[in-house]
């Protein structure tokens, strides 16, 4: 059976503070890129069962866009 899924996919950046978070202020700490987007960890974890999925996509022609495209070809193989 094809699986076939066409949907968004999003990076979503978070702010991780050292001591108390400072909504008013600026807070030291550490940013984290994580992929996210619902068909994106659906489709990942479709792969990963070897059900060998299609997924129809956009992302951006930047670092973000082509770290998720080679993460989800290693998911692939």
């Amino acid at each position: 059976m094809g699986i076939v899924v066409i949907r968004p996919t999003f990076a979503d950046i978070k702010g991780f503070p050292v001591n108390a978070f400072i909504a008013d202020g600026r807070n030291e700490g550490t940013v984290k890129t994580v992929h996210s987007g619902v068909a994106r960890n659906t489709i990942e974890n479709i792969a990963n069962l070897e059900l060998r999925p299609t997924f129809l996509s956009l992302v951006d022609d930047d670092s973000y866009g082509n770290d998720i495209i080679e993460r989800l070809k290693k998911a692939q193989n």
